[in-house]
């Protein structure tokens, strides 16, 4: 993107170069900036949860509380009958 290749033309005076040179940053800068929106805009879409996304998320975290409740009580149960804790 900033090299010449064999036999092209290129500037040869400090202005030349000086300008060369502010063109190709810019160029570089511009491709920069166009990439990180890009890039940016996909982190953006892949991070945003759906209402619905985070409904459900809180419906697991119920149904696992649950869960450790149950084992609990199975637990509390298997070691009133004498049978040791439940595994």
């Amino acid at each position: 993107m900033t090299t010449v290749g064999y036999g092209d033309l290129y500037p040869t005076t400090l202005e030349g170069r000086l300008i060369a040179a502010t063109l190709m940053l810019s160029g570089i800068a511009l491709l920069g900036v166009v990439t990180v929106s890009i890039a940016a805009w996909f982190v953006e879409r892949l991070q945003h949860t759906s209402p619905a996304e985070a409904r459900d998320e809180a419906d697991l975290q119920l149904v696992l509380a649950e869960l450790a409740q149950v084992r609990a009580r199975l637990d509390e149960l298997t070691e009133r009958r004498g049978d040791g804790p439940a595994g």
